[in-house]
């Protein structure tokens, strides 16, 4: 099982958890995609910190979500959801990072990276440290 990082988003970033009106008619292609894009923009900055890299001035992310079940929809709760990332860092496409959702009626998720190109559960920083590697896997939420 893979270790996850916690993500709670800053309001400005992605919208706050909120357990009142929960619902599966909630989960929607747009909340989860405007959920996930600005996240893992913001943890792949933070893990270039990790590793030293500085400050990722403009990283930004786009996301096309849906089910991959057939007959579901892009609606609903589902551990089928897939999300394609499209990474930019100073407004030049950087990278394209598939990851797998379960998506929970409440409007919380679990997102698992490609640890090909995002690493594995930990990484090393330039001290020797060993942190866990916040793209690997990640959780968070958006309004319902």
């Amino acid at each position: 099982m893979k270790a996850r990082h916690l993500l709670w988003p800053c309001a400005a970033a992605v919208t706050a958890l909120s357990m009142g009106g929960c619902g599966a008619a909630s989960v929607t292609q747009a909340r989860v995609e405007n959920s996930v894009a600005p996240a893992f923009a913001q943890l792949y900055a933070q893990q270039q910190r990790l590793l030293g890299k500085g400050a990722v001035p403009g990283a930004q992310a786009s996301a096309d979500c849906h089910r991959s079940t057939r007959g579901s929809g892009n609606t609903g709760a589902g551990d089928d959801w897939v999300c394609q990332l499209l990474l930019q860092v100073g407004g030049q496409p950087s990278g394209v990072y598939t990851y797998d959702l379960n998506v929970k009626a409440n409007g919380c998720y679990t997102a698992d990276g490609p640890q090909a190109l995002v690493g594995g559960k930990s990484l090393t920083t330039p001290t020797g440290r060993s942190r866990v590697n916040p793209l690997f896997a990640f959780d968070g939420c958006f309004e319902t």
